[in-house]
């Protein structure tokens, strides 16, 4: 089982430069968690996902015992996200990202998505650029023809696929 053959196309994405109010005005708009950002050559050089804006939203007293927050003044969400909307993208990117090629096998895909914090995972052509994307839908997709070899689905009925497109 191939990348290429579960990976979707229609990827959301946004440049490094762009604000954190833009990024989640873009994820609300367009109705996502994730966004690949990609240079001005159109290369990822990461992930911003909505896991990475709550971490950073939420003050580092809190961060080891969520219980204190039971004791937060009100407005202390708010103020964060007033700090944080102004910083740029590349300020905010952990800079963990895995990259996989159309020629990577699923394996692969699922070994790096067990890390909690990688949702979706680039896809590239052979020049870099970014051609499509791997979630855990995508992988689930795969489990399922590994597993229902007489009763395959097709990727693209959950989102997946490239609606033919192979590269």
């Amino acid at each position: 089982m191939w990348v290429k053959d579960y990976m979707f196309c229609d990827v959301h994405t946004i440049g490094p430069e762009a604000t954190v109010a833009e990024a989640v005005k873009k994820m609300v708009d367009e109705k996502t968690n994730s966004l690949i950002v990609v240079d001005e050559n159109k290369k990822p050089v990461g992930v911003l996902s909505s896991y990475t804006l709550i971490r950073k939203v939420v003050p580092a007293y809190l961060k080891d015992d969520p219980v204190y927050s039971n004791f937060g003044a009100e407005g202390t969400f708010d103020k964060y996200a007033n700090l944080l909307k102004d910083k740029k993208i590349k300020e905010v990117l952990n800079g963990e990202t895995h990259i996989l090629s159309v020629d990577d096998a699923m394996i692969e895909a699922a070994s790096h998505s067990t890390n909690a914090k990688k949702r979706i995972l680039p896809v590239v052509d052979a020049d870099g650029k970014l051609i499509g994307a791997i979630t855990r839908t995508c992988i689930k997709n795969a489990l399922y023809n590994a597993i229902y070899k007489d009763k395959q689905i097709n990727p693209e009925n959950g989102g997946c696929c490239c609606k033919g497109k192979k590269e």
